[in-house]
C-alpha cells in the first residue's frame, strides 16, 4: 500500500489501535474513515452466557464493520485508490478461554476478512487483515494501558505502518505471530 493519498476505511479494532493508526494515516495525506469500537469482556462460555454481552459483543465486533463496509463499498470504489482495513486479533487464531465471545467475533471477522478479498481480487480496493497481539490500550480498562506484557501502542504503530508499505494482505507484527503461527494440531495448549 502506498501510505499516501488512499482512502483507507479501518474497521473492527478497538479505540486505541484505530485511532492510533487513523491518525498516522491521516498525518501522511490519507483520507481515513474509522468504526473502531472494538469490545472484549470476560467470560465463561462455560455456563449460561450474558445474553447483553453476546449481543453487544457481535453487534460491535463483527456486525458493524460488515454493515459499515457495506454502506460505504460504492463510494469507496469511486474513489482512486481506496485501502479497507479490518483488525481482528490473534485471539480469532487462537482463542483465549477466558473471552471466548470476543475471540469468536475476531474468528468471524477473519472468515469475512478472507471473503472481501476474494470478491474484490479483481477491484482496485485492496483488503488487509490487521492481526494485532495484545497491545497496551484501554481494550479491558485502563489497568492494560500499562501493562508490560502487552506491546506498547506506538511500536505496534509504527510497525504496522511499515507492514502497510508492503505488499502483504495479512498485517501480522512480530510479537503476534507466535499465537498466529502457532493454530494446528497444538493450538489448544495456547487457549488458556
Amino acid at each position: 500500500m502506498n501510505l499516501e493519498g488512499n482512502t483507507v476505511l479501518i474497521t473492527g479494532g478497538n479505540s486505541g489501535i484505530g485511532r492510533a493508526l487513523a491518525e498516522a494515516l491521516h498525518a501522511r495525506g490519507n483520507k481515513v474513515i474509522i468504526n473502531n469500537a472494538g469490545i472484549m469482556k470476560v467470560d465463561d462460555v462455560a455456563r449460561a452466557i450474558d445474553e447483553e454481552l453476546v449481543a453487544s459483543a457481535i453487534a460491535t465486533n463483527f456486525v458493524a464493520p460488515i454493515r459499515l463496509t457495506g454502506a460505504l463499498l460504492e463510494h469507496l470504489k469511486s474513489q482512486p485508490s481506496t485501502t479497507i482495513i479490518n483488525v481482528s486479533s490473534v485471539l480469532g487464531f487462537v482463542p483465549l478461554a477466558w473471552s471466548g465471545v470476543y475471540s469468536s467475533t475476531k474468528a468471524a471477522l477473519h472468515s469475512y476478512s478472507l471473503s472481501l478479498r476474494y470478491k474484490l481480487r479483481d477491484a482496485s480496493e485492496r483488503v488487509l487483515e490487521l492481526v494485532p497481539p495484545w497491545v497496551q490500550t484501554d481494550l479491558l480498562g485502563s489497568q492494560n494501558r500499562n501493562d508490560p506484557r502487552a506491546m506498547p501502542l506506538d511500536e505496534f504503530t509504527a510497525e504496522v505502518l511499515r507492514l502497510l508499505a508492503s505488499d502483504v494482505v495479512k498485517i501480522v507484527v512480530e510479537k503476534a505471530k507466535p499465537l498466529r503461527e502457532n493454530v494446528g494440531p497444538h493450538e489448544g495448549q495456547l487457549v488458556n
